[in-house]
């Protein structure tokens, strides 16, 4: 770009921003200036033209190296302020606050007088034309705020509501339709028309409409009336406007109809012709659904029934509500209450459910129609999860291990007590309607084996950290319950409920209702490759095949691979955080387990509602719930899925870069190594874990062990000999010291917990524990004084100076504290320097373990317990965790003041230096915060960072714990990478599968065409428009589905492809 062709462009972008202007609420208001050329610079013309412009400074620092030594050149650039834009000092990078004394005021005369080449205009070019992209603030108008433009119109709306109570426009004018003059006129207050009528008009113009609501203008303001009371008679079985030869009236002319506008009363009148249907038939063919087919009385409209329907699936409101609701709008002040068709309104509600089920499952189109309903067959399914016969291919069985695994079925199982039943009518007064067809399991044969097998069923032993969870849940109350909640087996990837997956729970989280209904789960539509997650699967799946065997069942055909949700495994242990962790598993995806704990938000609602239900109704309502819940789901896996796999790609691409780097960075032989390791462990799990670091552990146990081992070759050719010194071992002698040490600390604290209201027998208890310490630490004292004399003399003084002799008080003298005052032989000191530091390490565990325990109680109270008496049981096995961890911190405070005194005379003490003092801030969990501490500030407890097992730095060299590490974090960003790259691959097969379903649910639909009522034209065409209507449905399903998934190949491709080689590498210097 030559100088010359840079100031004009430059001159003409300051022409086009002079006539740009603000739009303002009268109308456009425009702000001129008129920038000279070259040739005008002398000219003093119009004041209008030189008036001035404000200014921003901008400074462009410029290097120049065509000199042997470099030089900076600044210039200021004023930039004319856009007129109401605010200030770019943020938004520019090379604008800087200029002082006066940085430039002269004077060099403003001419914009380009600082340029001494193009690229000081090439810059202010680029800046000039990124300002036009930037959007121009407006002022607030009232528009934004309505709330305070509409105070001041709250006079004139309330007047005109008044006004409406009166007749208006109307006040003087005869009827409306036929010009009768009288004083007997009535107003619609459901139809949008406000003119008034008489009596006969308004009976003639709502023949059509039975149920809107009438006002009579009577003593000056108008009152309510009822059709029926008008004169209105409607007559059912034949059109608007025929006569009947032969009516029936409703029992007592009485008919009560339930409407959103509230609860009517009707005359209705039925057909007795000789061709004439049922009653209740005639009902329904006006969409009313009758309470009862024999002389029905009462009925609600459709439009009701659906209404309350969506509102109790989207609202959770409850029937006795909804209810009220229609009570209150027909009468609101208590003097004429309508009828009470409380029951009949519930009992109709609970079949329209029911009925709409079977319709939307295509029951009413089989030949044979309710006979070939079968468990599960009503129940919504989930598209993109793998149907045999459906949305896979034929052949999927036979598919290579590498490419078999995109048809595995996802699963996750987890209990829910909120979803409890009152115990409140039984089976056989409230029989469920649904019988199995949908999401509960069938009840008789779900009772029938927990009959059988209920209490020959042992539990299994706990192997896990969570074991007071198992105990919490298992001890919760049941008392007034026929269920303490439901267990689910659901669709872990997409979160819907499976068919048949659902069932009661009587008491705890037992392995007898979950083996009964994953079995059932298992019978529908499961492939053979299976990956369940459950938040105790490490120790669910321990005795699963047994437990099965003896059910009856048959469980060798499913491969299922175990795991445990992400956001419980950390409450786990090590190994079964290693083990059953779903980033390590093989083709595990992203998947995280935990999408059947977020689907209970959906149902939980309802459970105020569905407790006091009786056992049927509660099953059905939870169907309908669950069903709802599904379908609202399959409505947005377009959306859901694509958004997951834009997600994907980009962490995909980065987590297998970050992979290649890191193993890029390392010897190809070690990781050859690393990768042969970790490829036995995913083909066969009871292979060593390769995710476990592989370290010794430094505990009590261990140095007692070495201890011990010394002491056996000390002794090794030593004549016997029967004094106490050969009897008991220096180390042995410290160990027992250690365990007295102990004992004292629970015994005082137990003593100290006596209440003033103890009884006899408890203050007897604690004396004979005492007695017993005191015996045990007279004979210890015998011992000691053979390896450490000079104690004897010294704690005789002691004890004349000790105000309570009490045996949780007697002074050990143990090394660590009689250092001070007298000599103690360097190999006593070392031997209690080591069993402290194993203690320490033990406390620490031991702390941990604990903390993790406490936070998992906390959540599960928080979830599943509810009222005073569940609440009490929950912190009492709370509060005794806390205890434990207690004993925790004061068990490691004493070993840590001891290891400060043995230090100087310790022979190795550089594992000292992981351990720190125990403040009280310190015992919180990893994920809890310090006082006073945000998220974005958040600092992890040193507890959590000292390791649980060590390096011995004198069996393992450094370079071999360095390599562990690297080892471990391969291994993790291997499995980072592989799971991110499952994720992509499986989220394309669950798109093509979706687009398959719906496919193959359009064909099912169209089959169902011409499949009834050969013999009557009218039902046959309802049954196949529907079939066709529902057709329609899942084609647009499919077709928008494939739309809007339609450039996700492409979007995956290009995310894979590497960078263009012929680009030019970036210096960086």
């Amino acid at each position: 770009m030559t100088l010359s062709s840079a100031l004009s462009r430059l001159k003409n972008w300051f022409r086009s921003r002079g006539s740009m202007g603000k739009r303002s609420r009268t109308g456009w208001q425009t702000d001129r200036f008129t920038f000279p050329d070259d040739s005008d610079e002398g000219d003093d013309g119009d004041d209008e033209r030189t008036r001035r412009q404000t200014f921003e400074k901008h400074r462009h620092v410029d290097w120049c190296h065509d000199t042997p030594r470099p030089s900076v050149q600044t210039s200021y650039i004023d930039v004319p302020t856009i007129p109401f834009k605010r200030s770019r000092s943020v938004s520019l990078p090379s604008l800087a606050t200029v002082s006066p004394t940085d430039y002269d005021a004077d060099d403003r005369s001419s914009f380009h007088s600082f340029a001494s080449d193009s690229s000081d205009l090439s810059y202010l070019l680029d800046r000039l034309e990124s300002l036009d992209d930037d959007p121009v603030p407006r002022k607030r108008t009232a528009g934004d705020r309505p709330i305070l433009q509409w105070i001041s119109e709250i006079p004139g709306y309330l007047d005109e509501l008044l006004r409406l109570e009166g007749r208006g426009d109307f006040a003087d004018h005869p009827c409306n339709k036929c010009g009768l003059v009288t004083d007997q006129v009535y107003r619609c207050i459901d139809c949008q028309d406000l003119a008034l009528y008489c009596r006969r008009c308004v009976i003639d113009a709502h023949s059509r409409h039975p149920i809107h609501r009438i006002a009579h203008w009577k003593d000056c303001h108008f009152t309510r009336v009822t059709l029926k009371s008008l004169g209105l008679q409607l007559q059912l079985g034949h059109g608007i406007g025929e006569k009947c030869l032969n009516p029936i009236p409703a029992p007592a002319n009485d008919f009560t109809l339930l409407d959103v506008t509230g609860i009517h009363e009707l005359a209705v009148n039925f057909c007795g012709c000789e061709s004439a249907r049922s009653h209740h038939i005639q009902v329904l063919r006006a969409r009313w659904f009758p309470a009862t087919s024999v002389n029905p009385k009462t009925a609600a409209t459709f439009l009701m029934l659906e209404n309350f329907q969506l509102l109790s699936l989207q609202s959770k409101v409850s029937g006795w509500e909804y209810y009220q609701t229609l009570a209150r709008r027909a009468d609101n002040t208590g003097v004429a209450p309508p009828k009470d068709r409380y029951m009949a309104f519930m009992a109709m509600t609970r079949q329209w459910r029911h009925l709409k089920s079977l319709k939307r499952a295509g029951r009413g189109h089989a030949p044979f129609g309710m006979a070939e309903s079968h468990e599960g067959s009503c129940a919504v399914e989930c598209p993109a999860c793998p149907h045999p016969g459906k949305n896979i291919p034929k052949d999927w069985n036979n598919a290579p291990p590498d490419k078999k695994w995109v048809y595995r079925l996802f699963i996750a199982i987890d209990a829910n007590f909120r979803l409890k039943r009152k115990m409140v009518s039984s089976d056989l007064a409230d029989p469920s309607l649904n019988q199995g067809s949908a999401y509960m399991v069938e009840e008789s044969a779900y009772k029938a084996h927990l009959k059988k097998f209920d209490t020959h069923t042992p539990e299994s032993t706990n192997h896990c950290n969570n074991h007071e969870a198992l105990k919490l849940a298992t001890l919760k109350g049941s008392s007034g319950l026929a269920a303490t909640g439901v267990v689910s087996v659901d669709c872990a990837r997409h979160d819907m409920k499976r068919p048949c997956s659902t069932g009661d729970l009587q008491k705890g989280e037992r392995f007898v209702n979950i083996d009964y209904v994953l079995n059932s789960s298992l019978q529908h539509h499961s492939t053979n490759d299976i990956t369940a997650s459950f938040d105790v699967a490490c120790n669910y799946d321990r005795r699963l095949s047994p437990r099965f065997s003896s059910y009856g069942y048959d469980i060798s055909a499913y491969h299922i691979v175990w795991a445990v949700p992400k956001f419980h495994i950390n409450a786990h242990r090590e190994q079964c955080r290693s083990d059953y962790n779903l980033l390590y598993l093989p083709f595990s995806a992203r998947s995280d387990g935990e999408g059947i704990e977020r689907g209970w938000g959906k149902s939980n609602p309802a459970a105020s509602s569905t407790k006091e239900m009786g056992p049927g109704s509660r099953r059905d309502a939870l169907d309908d719930i669950f069903g709802d819940h599904n379908w609202s789901k399959v409505s947005r896996l377009a959306s859901s899925l694509l958004g997951k796999i834009k997600k994907a790609v980009p962490e995909r691409n980065a987590q297998v870069s970050a992979f290649e780097e890191l193993n890029a960075a390392l010897p190809k032989d070690v990781t050859a190594a690393w990768r042969r390791a970790v490829e036995l462990w995913e083909t066969n799990p009871s292979s060593p874990n390769p995710f476990l670091l592989k370290r010794p552990s430094i505990t009590q146990a261990s140095i007692r062990r070495e201890l011990a081992e010394e002491d056996q070759r000390a002794l090794e050719g030593v004549v016997s000999d029967d004094s106490p010194g050969n009897k008991c071992s220096a180390s042995a002698m410290i160990v027992a010291g250690l365990e007295l040490e102990d004992l004292q600390t629970r015994i005082k604290a137990d003593s100290e917990s006596l209440s003033v209201h103890a009884t006899d027998l408890q203050r007897a208890r604690s004396l004979e524990r005492e007695n017993a310490l005191k015996r045990r630490i007279d004979s210890w004292f015998q011992i000691q004084r053979t390896h450490m004399p000079d104690v004897v003399s010294y704690r005789n003084r002691l004890s004349a100076d000790l105000p309570d002799h009490r045996a949780y008080n007697l002074p050990l003298l143990l090394p660590s504290f009689a250092l001070s005052v007298f000599t103690v032989s360097p190999e006593l000191a070392d031997i209690e320097w080591r069993l402290r530091l194993g203690q320490a390490f033990d406390a620490l565990n031991d702390l941990r373990t604990h903390l993790e325990l406490r936070s998992h109680l906390y959540k599960f109270k928080d979830r599943f317990t509810r009222g005073q008496r569940a609440n009490t049981r929950a912190q009492t096995v709370i509060k005794s965790v806390d205890s434990k961890i207690d004993v925790d911190a004061e068990r490691y405070r004493i070993a840590y003041t001891a290891l400060l005194a043995l230090r100087p005379h310790a022979k190795k003490a550089d594992l000292f230096a992981q351990l720190r003092p125990l403040e009280k801030s310190d015992i919180r969990h990893v994920a809890d915060n310090a006082d006073g501490q945000s998220d974005g500030r958040r600092s992890v407890s040193w507890i959590w960072q000292a390791p649980a097992s060590v390096s011995r730095t004198d069996n393992v060299q450094l370079s071999d714990s360095l390599q562990e590490s690297l080892r471990l974090e391969w291994c993790k960003a291997r499995a980072r990478a592989n799971r991110w790259s499952e994720e992509v691959i499986l989220l394309l097969e669950e798109m093509r599968r979706v687009i398959a379903y719906h496919e193959w649910a359009e064909n099912k639909w169209t089959s169902f065409v011409n499949r009834r009522f050969p013999d009557q034209a009218d039902y046959r065409e309802g049954v196949d428009a529907y079939a066709r209507r529902q057709a329609h449905v899942r084609r647009s399903m499919r077709e928008y589905c494939a739309n809007a998934w339609s450039d996700v190949p492409l979007w995956v491709c290009l995310g894979a492809v590497d960078e263009d080689d012929d680009l030019p590498a970036v210096e960086t210097r």
